[in-house]
């Protein structure tokens, strides 16, 4: 079963680079993470908008990393899908 892959491997795209979008795509999801935790232990009554403006400080850019992470993850789809149509090719 997997003399065939093994023999078409020549046809498998670089991974580091599917790598390397899929560790960005992940290192941005447990910033957001700790940014939401370390909000929400913060956030009091009296503390609110203080801390909601340093959060919207910290957090400015956020939406230009959203859209880079939804382009990584069309690029980490069509890498997979480039990769899968090379190899059905070498057969």
């Amino acid at each position: 079963m997997f003399d065939k892959l093994k023999r078409d491997t020549h046809a498998v795209i670089d991974l580091g680079v599917v790598l390397m979008i899929g560790i960005a795509f992940a290192s941005l999801m447990v910033v957001a993470f700790i940014i939401y935790e370390i909000q929400s232990m913060l956030i009091t009554t009296a503390s609110g908008p203080e801390v909601n403006n340093t959060t919207a400080n910290i957090t400015a850019g956020f939406d230009n990393a959203v859209s880079l992470i939804l382009v990584a993850i069309t690029i980490f789809i069509l890498a997979i899908a480039i990769s899968a149509l090379l190899m059905l090719r070498g057969q």
